[in-house]
Formats: C-alpha cells, structure tokens, sequence
C-alpha cells in the first residue's frame, strides 16, 4: 500500500474513532434537550444534544510504516433549532513520511446533523460530512471530495450510561488523478457510563472498519477522559479539557496508535 493510501486510510480511521465527540456543553437548543437525562450535567457526551461548541484539538498519529500525522483542528458547531446542527472544521496538518514531508492547511470539511424520535428511552441521529479537497500539499489531504454519512441509535440506560452505536461510511465522490478512492464502513459501539462526580466524563468506543476498496478490515479501541474547568472565562457555557488514547488492532491497520487532546 502507497504512502498516499495509508495516510488517507489512517486520516479516515481517526475520524472514524470518534463520530460523537463533536458537542459541548454551552447553549442546548431546549426543543431538543428538554427529554434528554441530566439536563443539568450535560458534559458535551450525550449524542442527543446539539450545543454551541467552540474547540481546539490536537491529534497525533503514529503511522504504521514509521511515519507520523500531526493536524490541529478548529471547529465550530452551531444548532439550527429543531434538532438541526452544522459544524465547520478547519485542520492544520504536518505530516512526515519515508516518501514525503510537510505542513499546510488540510481537508476542510462541513457538517449537518439532525437529532429525531427523541423520548426518555433514547433518540436517533443522522450526520452528513462532506470533505472539500483544499489540502495545500497531497500528503496533507485526501486528494478528492469525500463523504461520510452516520447514523446513531441512541439508548438512554436506567442506570444513567448512554450506548449508542454507530454505523459510519465513508466514500469519495469526486477522485483525484492518481488518488486511491475511498470506501470505508465503520461500526462504533459508543458507551457512557454514569460518573460520581458530574464534573468528570468518561467514554469508549470500541469499533469495527472495513475498506471495500482494498477488501481489509481492522479494529480500533479510543477512550475519552475529561474535566468540566467550569465556566469559560470568554463568556458563554462550561469549558472542557479532554485527553483520547487510542489504537488499532489488526494486520491491515494503517496506524498503529494516536492521542487527542482538546480544549472545548
């Protein structure tokens, strides 16, 4: 597999591992959030509740054939009123390969996500991510327009914990010269257990990914620790520090392990 095929494949499995860790908890849109558990402990970890969200993260990946992947993301989220949320993401990558090396702007990518059939037991939730090929260098991006579509099934535990897996698929829509296509098919079986202190949130998402294009498969574990800081001092909701361990497991993995840290 080329440099170019495992740094798109890796970018994607990261993604991958994490399809609900997109909201804080500033401003919940009370048409939504009035039926959804612990209202007043929302940690950003409940998939049902779209919020305001300002961030910025960190992530770093280990490449599988020695290389590394460094993107530092601002992203931004904004509900839209009866369930509707977009979210814009712009990614500052570096990356060094045995092939190629360098820095610049990568894939920015929008998003739109609409929260239905909300009630006590749980909800559902679709999301629509399209990647736009502004990657200033080819290592930087995916060399085409990407689409990645998921839909998550929700389900509010009477012991407080949120399950909610994930199907997740990823395609190309418009390819690049010389550019391997994408299709990739993630299952994420996402799980919030109930924390004693409402101030500190946990979450792991184990998953499941297979690339049609290439007939591989591997598996991916990522577990989110964080802090509710309180107040942010730039106005607004409750600020977040949060730190995501994660690796992958199998002969096909592109990657082996990454980290994600985040202010929100």
């Amino acid at each position: 597999m080329s440099t170019k095929n495992l740094f798109a494949l890796a970018t994607l499995a990261l993604a991958a591992l994490s399809p609900m860790s997109l909201l804080a908890a500033e401003d919940a849109a009370p048409s939504v959030a009035e039926s959804t558990p612990d209202d007043n402990d929302d940690n950003g970890t409940n998939p049902t509740r779209v919020s305001r969200t300002m961030l910025v993260k960190y992530e770093y990946l280990k490449l599988r054939n020695g290389g590394q992947s460094d993107i530092l993301r601002f992203q931004y989220t904004h509900p839209l009123g009866d369930g509707w949320s977009v979210t814009g993401k712009l990614p500052v990558a570096y990356v060094d390969t045995t092939r190629a090396s360098g820095s610049g702007l990568g894939d920015v990518s929008v998003e739109v996500g609409k929260i239905f059939g909300l009630d006590k037991e749980g909800g559902h939730v679709v999301r629509g991510e399209v990647f736009f090929d502004t990657a200033t260098r080819p290592e930087l991006g995916n060399g085409n327009y990407v689409f990645k579509g998921s839909y998550i099934r929700a389900f509010f535990l009477q012991n407080g914990a949120i399950f909610a897996p994930a199907w997740v698929q990823t395609v190309s829509l418009l390819n690049g010269e010389d550019r391997p296509r994408i299709n990739l098919s993630t299952v994420d079986l996402y799980y919030v257990p109930k924390m004693a202190d409402p101030k500190n949130l946990v979450t792991f998402d184990p998953n499941l990914n297979y690339n049609w294009e290439n007939d591989v498969y591997f598996a991916g574990l990522a577990v989110t620790l964080g802090r509710n800081l309180g107040k942010s001092p730039f106005g607004g909701g409750n600020q977040f520090v949060l730190v995501k361990p994660a690796v992958l497991i199998g002969g096909n993995r592109p990657s082996t392990w990454g980290v994600e840290l985040t202010y929100k």
